[in-house]
Formats: C-alpha cells, structure tokens, sequence
C-alpha cells in the first residue's frame, strides 16, 4: 500500500476554529498542526487519508497534487 506523504496539506488559509480545535482552512486539528514535523509517515498517513476524505477540493488537491509528484520522481 501506498503511504500518502506530504510537506504539509496546509493550503495557506490558517484560521482556527472558534473552539481553536481545528484549522478551518486544512481541517487538521490543532495537536496534528503541532506535532506533524516530529510525526511519523504511518501518522501523517493517516492524516491525509482523513483529510482527504472529510475536507474540501482545495486540501484534497494539496495532498494529490504531492502523491502525484512523488510517483513521479520515482519512476
């Protein structure tokens, strides 16, 4: 299976929740905002998987476009 890595799924419109939970803009929570560098591929995985399922075409393109780029430069 692949792992969906990416830099980040941020998509520059950063703006917590009125809860300051979640990033409106990612949909990341704010624990996953803080801890993502130090997390390991399994989590960010899981992150994106989420995300890609729950957030809007804006985010879901962020996190093809970079799967994309990454087969890419495999082959």
């Amino acid at each position: 299976m692949t792992i969906l890595l990416t830099a980040t799924p941020c998509i520059g419109q950063c703006e917590l929740s009125p809860d300051k939970a979640r990033c409106l803009g990612c949909g990341r929570l704010r624990s996953e905002i803080k801890s993502w560098k130090s997390m390991a591929p399994e989590q960010r995985h899981d992150v994106n998987v989420r995300l890609l399922v729950t957030q809007g075409k804006k985010v879901r393109k962020r996190i093809l476009r970079e799967v994309a780029r990454s087969f890419d430069e495999k082959s």
